[in-house]
């Protein structure tokens, strides 16, 4: 069945409608959560972080929502940068977390600080050519609406994902050293195993956005955009809180003295010789 291209921006609408709802639903079901492990701590970059990854998104879509639904389609640019930028700042738990479990190593802080110039420095010169030459196609039957036809976006997907896979191949690295060298305990499984599945949920978003960025008909290349958000944003805050859940579960006692992270240091794990505190 072929769809004609307001049909496929209607198909786009009613995704991004759906996943707005999906963002709402988990922030309601999270709440108590949050209050607990977020809203009582100290303030810190993590806290930060994460409320601005949380919070941001609902701007983000509901103007996004709104414009789907409307016939104001063509003022898409702003709602677009300001996705981009809350995708980039969840990125930067990622990033904080994988830094944390390498215990602050020096080489990783720079292959990360390296990662995100990149991708912010792509991702800027992309949107400033975006937004001043991208030739776009007037869509029949509803001619506010325009399509880029521009690959300037598949250019900032590709950044994005380029950087979360060295974030995530980092982290993979590091949980099978901590395996072979010392087998998983209760909290080692915990932390890195549970704490694995939020990459290795993120990274096929993003994967899948490119995709169907490069293969989809002009109507649908949105279409994976307010997916790629939400789900950056939702899984990106259940691990802030589900590494802070460990804390308080497994390390009640630790006192933390760090500025940086002073809630994503978690553990000194039921291991054999040597000890060591392991930063999250």
């Amino acid at each position: 069945m072929s769809f004609n291209s307001f049909e496929e921006l209607q198909i786009v609408a009613y995704v991004t409608v759906s996943f707005l709802t999906l963002l709402v639903y988990d922030w309601f079901i999270s709440l108590i959560r949050e209050i607990n492990c977020v809203w009582h701590s100290r303030w810190s970059v993590v806290k930060v972080l994460y409320l601005y990854t949380r919070y941001a998104p609902f701007i983000v879509m509901a103007i996004a929502a709104q414009e789907r639904i409307s016939s104001n389609c063509n003022e898409m640019t702003f709602t677009t940068i300001f996705a981009g930028a809350t995708i980039g700042i969840s990125d930067l738990i990622l990033m904080l977390r994988t830094y944390s479990i390498f215990n602050k190593s020096r080489i990783v802080l720079a292959i990360i600080c390296v990662s995100w110039t990149v991708i912010c420095v792509v991702c800027v010169l992309a949107s400033i050519r975006a937004t001043n030459a991208i030739p776009v196609q007037k869509i029949t039957g509803q001619s506010s609406c325009l399509v880029s036809e521009s690959n300037v976006e598949s250019i900032c997907y590709s950044a994005l994902l380029g950087g979360e896979c060295v974030i995530t191949l980092l982290t993979v690295w590091k949980t099978l050293d901590i395996y072979r060298k010392f087998h998983f305990r209760q909290v080692v499984y915990v932390v890195y195993c549970e704490g694995l599945f939020y990459y290795f949920m993120i990274l096929p978003i993003t994967i899948a956005n490119l995709a169907v960025f490069i293969l989809a008909p002009p109507g649908l290349v949105s279409i994976l955009d307010s997916p790629l958000t939400v789900m950056h944003s939702v899984l990106c805050c259940k691990l802030v809180l589900h590494v802070r859940e460990v804390f308080e579960l497994h390390s009640s006692r630790v006192e933390d003295e760090d500025e940086l992270l002073p809630t994503f240091i978690i553990v000194q794990p039921y291991m054999s010789k040597p000890l060591q505190q392991y930063y999250l």
